[in-house]
């Protein structure tokens, strides 16, 4: 089995580094990063697309399905994004408070404690369990999952380390692992090779002909 997870084209909220509610549509360039990554896939075998229920993501889903085999997008509350304290949603992402209140639900990312109505470390955990559980259940080999930066950190390493992964292994991966709008990672298992194996982080070469293709500011 092959698994697509790919990131939400680019937000107006994205580009103005602003955390994102669960409202917002893409921005004419997160549609032109969109169409780009759907023409990228066009030539993948693709059996399946699931999405995040935020708009961001369906029309990310409905434009890579369009240009591509046309299959039903099949929407998931599972794959939306972790859910901040909605204190620092439509915040800047440098914003001093929200900071200041990420850095305390860090630093008790698994024990339970909230800020206020967060979702926390063992619910978002719980999340991608289930979305693997799922698709391994569907009987298809070649799946695509849309949707959210934050979403897809937890999702890979749950993937990647099952029972090895831990609070204090996360924060580390997570810090390490950059995600563009509209960036393809692909993990596999197959019959040979039965343990979930990363052949690709991030790859987004498709923005590069996006950007080569636009004008000179």
């Amino acid at each position: 089995m092959r698994i697509y997870i790919i990131r939400h084209g680019e937000t107006e909220n994205n580009a103005g580094g602003i955390r994102q509610s669960r409202e917002g549509y893409l921005s004419e360039e997160g549609i032109q990063q969109a169409r780009a990554l759907g023409a990228n896939l066009s030539d993948i075998v693709i059996d399946s697309i699931f999405t995040s229920t935020y708009p961001r993501a369906k029309q990310t889903a409905d434009i890579i399905s369009s240009l591509g085999k046309k299959l039903l997008v099949q929407e998931s509350e599972y794959l939306t994004e972790i859910k901040l304290p909605s204190e620092i949603v439509g915040k800047p992402t440098n914003d001093r408070k929200s900071l200041q209140i990420l850095k305390w639900i860090q630093g008790r990312m698994g024990g339970g404690d909230r800020y206020s109505d967060e979702e926390t470390y063992n619910e978002y955990v719980s999340r991608a369990y289930k979305v693997l559980d799922h698709i391994t259940k569907t009987g298809f080999q070649n799946v695509v999952l849309v949707t959210h930066h934050r979403f897809i950190h937890i999702l890979v390493s749950v993937i990647l380390l099952r029972e090895e992964l831990t609070p204090r292994l996360f924060a580390s991966l997570r810090d390490k692992m950059y995600i563009s709008n509209t960036g393809i990672t692909v993990l596999e298992s197959t019959t040979d090779h039965p343990e979930w194996r990363l052949l690709t982080l991030n790859e987004h070469s498709h923005l590069k002909a996006l950007s080569a293709a636009s004008p000179a500011k």
